[in-house]
């Protein structure tokens, strides 16, 4: 049987994307006879996790073991009054002083307590080690365990950038010293790692100019959709054709979105009857700076975040769904991507030209909205011929990309 280790920093039932993918991955693992077993930090529960259901199998079988962060639990949540605030400003200062990287990195202080979890799975038979980043920086001194067990197989799983990062972690705006010593430990994984996956092929591009990673030790598996997560919708019957937006809506999007806007406002000049036909819905949570634009004489709303299974149902009952890259991720591929294919509705794109706006124009599933106005998309989607290919997205159920996982694990 194989036996693999799964470092996961965020796991449910902590709340944030970042456990997303290894509690789908590790859930399928376990099922596929693979002896698994998920390391992930011991971090503050402040709210329950979309996926924490993924993780039953695991948790029944005993598979999670937790350690110790060290870092200041003050910092690991956004404060939310005076006294937060203080003890925020009190423990950045600390840590600091006591981190020579990036001190945002979580992972950054964590190296005795993860080693004292991880090593007595190493001496039991567990070779096979996947490290999911970011954070990153525990990737870099896990590489040392290679010359204490030289039968070693490290797999680095990247979910986003590391020190080519412009939209988190703080990483554009750190100090050339601090950004040295990233750039060397980024550097040392590179050379260590057995493999490097990515959720994106610009990702994998990335270590093979940077670092001259060979070509046989990148591999891009992407994050997909999971169709347990989809309930039966029944759909409901609308005057108006709706669009829907699902998901985290950041500050650095705002770009794309004021794309979106400005044609929205052309669109009520232009033709106020076809916007009449339309309700534009955005689900989750957005940037302050945004809620301004959000206005009924444009059939624009806003609303909070709901439950994972009402996000499915809004995605069911919608004419088309719109997605918002940043500049510098303008080939991402985001789980509200997968939730929109998983359904097969068209996918606005708003960003500049990119890997995802090719995407779906060449396979017929939506439009790349930067050089369109909503008026002939819209009129494009009452004609029917967005999906008008057969398209198959079996390659991107998780469970057929985690088969395609176990083709590393020795």
């Amino acid at each position: 049987m194989k036996k693999v280790i799964v470092i996961s920093f965020t796991f449910p039932p902590i709340e944030g994307i970042g456990g997303r993918r290894w509690a789908k991955f590790s859930k399928y693992f376990l099922r596929d006879g693979i002896d698994v077993r998920v390391v992930t930090a011991k971090l503050p529960l402040t709210s329950d996790s979309e996926w924490t259901a993924d993780i039953k199998e695991l948790k029944a079988a005993g598979r999670i073991h937790y350690f110790s962060t060290s870092y200041p639990w003050a910092l690991i949540s956004p404060p939310q009054n005076v006294f937060q605030k203080i003890k925020y400003r009190f423990a950045l200062f600390r840590v600091k002083q006591k981190i020579k990287g990036n001190f945002y990195d979580k992972s950054a202080l964590c190296e005795k307590p993860l080693l004292d979890t991880l090593i007595p799975l190493i001496e039991q038979g567990y070779k096979n080690i996947i490290i999911s980043v970011g954070p990153f920086y525990y990737a870099s001194f896990l590489t040392d365990l290679k010359t204490r067990y030289p039968g070693l197989n490290l797999i680095l799983d990247v979910r986003d950038p590391w020190t080519n990062n412009k939209t988190s972690f703080g990483y554009s705006t750190l100090e050339r010293n601090r950004f040295a010593v990233e750039k060397l430990a980024e550097a040392k994984v590179a050379a260590n790692y057995d493999h490097i996956v990515s959720v994106a092929d610009d990702m994998g591009e990335y270590f093979k100019k940077e670092y001259g990673v060979p070509e046989n030790k990148i591999l891009t598996i992407k994050n997909g959709f999971d169709l347990e997560d989809i309930p039966a919708a029944t759909m409901e019957t609308n005057e108006a054709r709706t669009i829907v937006f699902t998901g985290n809506l950041y500050e650095k999007a705002h770009g794309s979105f004021l794309m979106f806007y400005n044609q929205l406002q052309e669109l009520k000049d232009k033709n106020p009857e076809l916007l009449d036909r339309y309700r534009f819905h955005f689900y989750g949570e957005i940037h302050p700076s945004m809620k301004y634009y959000f206005r009924s004489e444009l059939n624009l709303y806003f609303h909070n975040k709901i439950a994972l299974k009402e996000v499915y149902s809004k995605i069911s009952n919608s004419s088309a769904c719109l997605l918002f890259l940043t500049d510098d991720l303008n080939y991402s591929f985001s789980t509200k991507f997968y939730e929109y294919l998983s359904l097969k509705k068209p996918i606005l794109v708003f960003s500049k030209p990119g890997k995802t706006g090719e995407f779906v124009e060449q396979h017929h599933i939506g439009r790349q909205m930067d050089h369109l106005n909503l008026e002939e998309t819209l009129l494009t989607l009452e004609s029917g011929k967005y999906y008008d290919m057969p398209v198959d997205i079996s390659g991107y159920d998780v469970r057929n990309l985690a088969k395609t996982y176990l083709t590393l694990i020795h």
